[in-house]
This record gives C-alpha cells, sequence and structure tokens, in this order.
C-alpha cells in the first residue's frame, strides 16, 4: 500500500496571516483620518481645477501634498510599532497641526467659481454702518496698551485650539479623539467655505493709509510676523478665527467647564480684535457667529458616519 502524505494547505496557512495584516491596517485607520483624507482629495481636486489660478506654484502645491501623505504614512507606522506619548499626540492630531498650511492653500483655488466678494462686504458695512468699523476702530482706540491687548487676542486663536487639544487630552481623554475630530472637521468646512467664497478682508483689500495697523509693545511683532509669513488674501467670509472660537467655547462648555472659564473671555477680546487688526469685517463676524453652530453640528455627523465605518 502507498503511504499517504499529508502535506499543509498553503492556501490555508495564507488566509489567516492575510486576515491579520487586513485587520491590522483597518486598526491603524482612524475616523479623524477618513476626515482628513476626504478632505485632501477635495481640495487636491480642486487644486487641480484651478491650476491655471495659480500656474506657477501649481506642482509645488501638489509636491507639498506628496510629502505631506510621505511623513503622515511615516507617523502612523512608527505609531503602530513604538508607543510614545509625543508620537502618539502627534498621530492623533496631525490634521489640526497642519490646518494652518491648508488655510494658505485656499488662496490658490478660491477663484474657481467666484469672483472676490471684498466689493460687496465693503458696501454692506457702509450701507449698515455709514462707514467702515475696521478702519474707524483701530484709527479711534491706537493707545498702545488697547492695541497691545488687541493683538493678544487675535493671537490667543492659537492658544485656544492647542490649549483646548492639550487640555482634552489630559483631562478628558475619553472625549479626547472625537473632539479631534470636530475641531479637524469644522475648521476644514470654514477652509472648504473659503475655497468657494473669495474674500480677502481689510487688511490686504484696503490700500494705504487705510490698512496701516496702530503699534503696540510686544504682540503686535508677533502678530505682523505671523500676517508676513502665513497670512494670504484669503478666508476673510466667515471669520474662522470667530467661528472655530466659539466651536471650541461651545464644545468645552460641558465636556471641559474649566477650559471653558479661561476660553470666554479670550474669545471675547479675540472676536473684538479681529475687526481692530483688520483681519475681518464686522460681517465676517456676524456670519461667523451665525454658521458656527451649524458647522458643528455637521462636524457630528460626519463623526457618527465615519466612525460607523472604522
Amino acid at each position: 500500500m502507498k503511504k499517504t502524505v499529508n502535506t499543509p494547505r498553503l492556501t490555508g496557512n495564507r488566509r489567516p496571516n492575510e486576515n491579520s495584516i487586513k485587520r491590522n491596517i483597518l486598526d491603524c485607520i482612524k475616523s479623524v483620518d477618513v476626515l482628513f483624507f476626504a478632505f485632501f482629495l477635495l481640495t487636491t481636486l480642486l487644486i487641480i481645477l484651478a491650476r491655471e489660478q495659480s500656474p506657477k506654484d501649481f506642482l509645488n502645491l501638489l509636491s507639498v501634498r506628496a510629502t505631506i501623505l510621505f511623513w503622515i504614512a511615516i507617523i502612523v507606522y512608527l505609531n503602530g510599532i513604538r508607543k510614545h506619548p509625543a508620537l502618539n499626540f502627534i498621530r492623533n492630531t496631525y490634521p489640526i497641526l497642519l490646518s494652518g498650511y491648508f488655510y494658505s492653500e485656499t488662496v490658490h483655488y478660491n477663484k474657481l467659481f467666484f469672483r472676490n466678494i471684498d466689493p460687496w462686504l465693503e458696501n454692506v458695512e457702509v450701507l449698515f454702518f455709514g462707514m467702515q468699523p475696521s478702519i474707524e476702530f483701530s484709527l479711534h482706540f491706537s493707545n498702545r496698551l488697547f492695541s497691545e491687548l488687541m493683538y493678544f487676542g487675535y493671537f490667543s486663536f492659537y492658544v485656544l485650539i492647542l490649549g483646548f487639544t492639550l487640555f482634552v487630552s489630559f483631562r478628558e481623554k475619553r472625549f479626547f479623539h472625537k473632539a479631534v475630530f470636530l475641531l479637524s472637521s469644522s475648521l476644514y468646512i470654514f477652509y472648504f467655505l473659503f475655497g468657494l467664497i473669495p474674500s480677502a478682508g481689510p487688511q490686504f483689500y484696503f490700500s494705504s493709509p487705510d490698512n496701516i495697523l496702530p503699534n503696540a509693545y510686544f504682540f503686535d511683532k508677533i502678530m505682523h510676523f505671523i500676517q508676513r509669513t502665513a497670512e494670504q488674501p484669503t478666508g476673510a467670509f466667515p471669520s474662522s478665527h470667530v467661528g472655530i472660537s466659539l466651536i471650541i467655547l461651545m464644545m468645552s462648555r460641558k465636556k471641559a467647564p474649566i477650559f471653558f472659564k479661561v476660553a470666554l473671555p479670550l474669545t471675547v477680546l479675540l472676536v473684538l480684535s479681529t475687526v481692530y487688526i483688520k483681519a475681518h469685517y464686522v460681517i465676517d463676524v456676524l456670519g461667523a457667529i451665525i454658521v458656527a453652530p451649524f458647522i458643528l453640528y455637521l462636524s457630528r455627523f460626519l463623526y457618527s458616519l465615519f466612525s460607523k465605518r472604522t
């Protein structure tokens, strides 16, 4: 009789490994990643469609985006094999950390559908107020100490975002991932609006001397540096500074009441400062106050939608 030799089935041995690999890949994907790549793909398409708007920057924009994808992949991979608090924080918050760059990109595709609406915004201001509040505000309150307070108020936008993210990561860990998603989503929705509604804001639209700002002591130098290096003639209407600050207040009121108490006076200063330093028209502020609750609602809807798929 011939002896039968039992040989292992290769296909049977491979399936568990393949399934485990798939599970490992899926485990690495979080709802905030789905949000990021959805926004990334959509805005990449807008950049391609609007390439004639910035032909000299087109290839550079695509190369920067490819570099961003490369480093995100590296960070996610490293975080998967080596747990470190700082690396884990970056891995989970990279959509927020990259938001400033994506804001500046909107200037390259924001005229794809409409022309600049600053003339209309200027006329509305004159119609309602009989003057330009952003010009008159800084003109009549040009005291250095008050100016310092206003520049600090505008700078506090970055303090609010970073402070809120750090606060929930340490004090409200169960809310951390949802908070990062909601904040990232809200920022990206504002940027998408900026890509559809081109507006430069008073600091770029007005000519000298109407766009000249009062001097202060310290924070004016910081804000002037940020304006020179990071600000672009885009994203004035509605004000994301005001809108995001209000969204942070709405999120923190119940989930992080201690942070809410600190953020509230900073937000009041920020609202005033956006007009004072001529970053926004008053109508930009009013627009942000109106749309902020709707943007947060939409972000919550996206969170529930994307969370089911990860």
